[in-house]
């Protein structure tokens, strides 16, 4: 019997109980450029653009799972197996793995900055970008894997409180939330090349390969593995649940973002661009509160997703040096310290990432194509 074949009841109170990775998750869907976009979709198209986090996330919903099936199966992640192509392409995972973590990290720094300014002029932006990424390493460092795990559902729930408050001072139109569950196309040429925009960066946050290849880690964490097929199959459960939960979480948080882009943006035909922007439209309109709670929520959301690029980059450049995955190895906690100390120097000297990334770019198209190297020791599927 397959695992994924088994009956079990839909809900029970072990799936349930199993849910606290998928916050973890839900915080990597959560982050700057995600709430942005749900900022330029409210100011633009109102309410009328929810469905998308909900469709493009259950196809996100569906790679997870074939990658937490594919670890019951085996007992192995897929990094694992993708670093046993070839020599070559294992060390490119490697720098591939560093070289976005670093850069992940210090956009999330960056935003926290951004937004510490924002909130007190005083404070330089390489700075609160510093103490920000300090904060989050002494969490990781000093904290275990079911403790992070409780604070990332904690942080996501007040995160959605907060937007929620933040909309709701702004006089949000909630009533035409239920209609942006319906899908449906704009009239306008030119509002149809905005909508497709925003649908493909949007694609591009919710099906994101890093979550695909990263849950299988949370699953060693948790100790979610068994030989038998019937406990295979309630480890499956608790896992669909639970990274279902965390993906579900970014269209939640989603709502009250594009309310309020739609209550104080909209209106009057202006787009912000990002969600510090929207902030600002927020005080002379709903009040400086109103203002204060968007910017904080809005300094949760990066905060969260900085310690999430780090767990995650952490996790795999773990797994691709051969060394145990865990979160309390000294291994992990040396990683978290490499990145925080690389994300941290580069706000410090000022070097915008920009540059870096359009050099990885043209690696990534040059690189040696798995089908081209000689010799495979993929396992078979038997």
């Amino acid at each position: 019997m397959k695992p994924w074949s088994a009956k079990l009841p839909l809900l029970s109170g072990r799936a349930l109980a199993g849910v606290g990775a998928g916050a973890l998750v839900g915080s990597f869907y959560i982050g700057t450029g995600d709430i942005a976009i749900a900022t330029k979709m409210g100011a633009l198209f109102g309410m009328d653009m929810w469905w998308t986090f909900f469709v493009l996330g259950l196809a996100g919903w569906t790679l997870m799972d074939m990658s937490a099936r594919y670890y019951l199966r085996f007992g192995r992640t897929p990094l694992s197996i993708f670093k046993e192509v070839h020599p070559v392409f294992s060390i490119y995972l490697f720098v591939t793995v560093v070289v976005t973590t670093i850069i992940g990290a210090y956009s999330q720094w960056n935003t926290c900055a951004h937004v510490l300014s924002t909130l007190n002029p005083g404070i330089p932006t390489e700075v609160g970008g510093a103490l920000a990424g300090l904060a989050a390493t002494a969490l990781l460092v000093l904290g275990v894997y079911r403790r992070i795990e409780l604070f990332f559902v904690f942080a996501l729930i007040l995160l959605i409180g907060l937007f929620a408050l933040a909309a709701v001072a702004a006089d949000a139109p909630w009533s035409a939330a239920a209609a942006g569950l319906i899908p449906s196309i704009p009239g306008s040429e030119s509002d149809r090349t905005e909508w497709l925009g925003l649908i493909q960066k949007n694609a591009g946050s919710m099906i994101n390969a890093w979550l695909i290849l990263i849950y299988p880690y949370t699953m060693i964490e948790k100790g979610w593995r068994s030989s038998k097929p019937l406990g295979q199959a309630r480890i499956l459960q608790r896992s669909r649940w639970d990274y279902g939960v965390g993906i579900a979480a970014a269209g939640i948080v989603a709502l009250p973002v594009m309310a309020a882009a739609a209550a104080v943006a909209r209106p009057f035909g202006i787009v912000p661009e990002n969600a510090t922007d929207l902030a600002a439209l927020l005080e002379p309109l709903a009040g400086s509160s109103a203002r204060l709670v968007f910017l904080v929520g809005f300094f949760i959301a990066a905060w969260t997703a900085g310690i999430g690029w780090m767990v995650c980059g952490a996790y795999a450049m773990l797994d691709l040096g051969n060394l145990k995955v865990r979160m309390e190895s000294r291994s992990f906690r040396i990683a978290i310290a490499l990145f925080i100390a690389a994300s941290a120097s580069l706000l410090f000297l000022r070097i915008n990432p920009v540059y870096g990334i359009r050099i990885f770019t043209c690696l990534l198209y040059t690189s040696p194509s798995p089908r081209d190297l000689s010799t495979s020791r993929m396992p078979s599927s038997a």
